[in-house]
């Protein structure tokens, strides 16, 4: 692990009660974080140069640095269980509730939310983006929690010099126009005794390109998809949009590529102010066939709609 850090759970009481860390394991105590970091010139030459690829840091995160997290997870909650202590190991990558429920106010909301817990650990804290910056990587690592009912010594929250200063990089250089940096519409979370603030995401617009590949620039162009689809340039997105257009790029183009991975460009393009001249900004992708778009399908009609029948 590159980055360790303990939390208290009082540091979460802020946290809506279906996401806390008490009601995954009640009678928790802490949260611990763990971070570790992408190789640097992976990360900065993803999709770029004469190689096209984006395999190498769509591998290394989903199986090698996301299995490692795991494992790490399960062998400190073995360790802390073996000395009489419940502890509960989080999955890497969470399930989302897509919609509002029950007392979760927000749509595509994370069973738990590792940034919180790394920001609550002291590991950093929130840029704009509303992601984790660290002070030793910026963005470049990738994080997972622990929750136990152990008695641990918490750290401090990160309290050096600002790791974000609104440079807009990342609401410029965002596709699906995901972010809304006005200062009306910026959202807060309190940890501990620190309040941060960030740009309102629209996490409908934010699948577009990460869960739906529909973005060929931010990644699947390197895996052969040359049609794209940019969400429409007002009002909201939801899941009829999204299907609809969808079916009609796949219709067109056929299925072109599995899912593959996509990298936002918040992630691409974001450097805190002290790595600035020592990490190199995420090259951008240079497909030889530049993609091309069709305009996104309205929310109705509904979508077609298939049905397994007996044959």
């Amino acid at each position: 692990m590159d980055l360790v850090g303990i939390a208290p759970v009082a540091r979460f009481q802020h946290a809506p009660s279906r996401v806390h860390p008490c009601a995954h394991l009640p009678g928790a105590r802490n949260v611990i974080s763990l971070a570790i970091r992408y190789p640097d010139a992976l990360f900065v030459h993803a999709g770029g140069g004469m190689a096209e690829s984006i395999f190498g840091i769509e591998r290394y995160q989903n199986l090698v640095i996301g299995r490692r997290l795991q494992a790490a997870t399960l062998r400190l909650t073995r360790l802390l269980e073996d000395h009489g202590y419940a502890t509960i190991p989080m999955p890497v990558s969470g399930k989302w509730r897509v919609h509002a429920y029950k007392d979760i106010p927000t749509d595509w909301c994370a069973d738990f939310s590792h940034r919180h817990a790394a920001v609550a650990a002291g590991l950093g804290e929130f840029g704009l983006h509303a992601l984790v910056i660290t002070p030793q990587f910026g963005m470049r690592q990738r994080f997972v929690s622990i929750i136990t009912a152990a008695p641990l010594d918490p750290d401090p929250l990160y309290a050096g010099p600002p790791l974000c200063d609104h440079c807009m990089r990342c609401v410029k250089d965002c596709p699906v126009q995901a972010f809304d940096a006005r200062r009306s519409a910026c959202e807060s979370v309190t940890i501990g005794d620190r309040t941060f603030q960030y740009a309102k995401v629209d996490h409908w617009r934010c699948a577009w390109s990460e869960q739906l590949n529909m973005i060929p620039e931010e990644g699947p162009a390197c895996a052969g998809q040359s049609l794209g689809v940019m969400p429409p340039a007002t009002g909201p997105v939801d899941e009829m949009v999204m299907l609809n257009t969808f079916y009609a790029k796949c219709h067109t183009a056929g299925l072109q590529a599995a899912m593959t991975h996509a990298m936002g460009n918040c992630m691409r393009v974001c450097i805190p102010p002290h790595l600035r001249g020592t990490q190199q900004a995420l090259a951008p992708l240079s497909p030889k066939t530049r993609p091309r778009y069709i305009e996104p399908i309205p929310a109705t009609p509904a979508p077609r709609r298939y049905h397994l029948v007996a044959s």
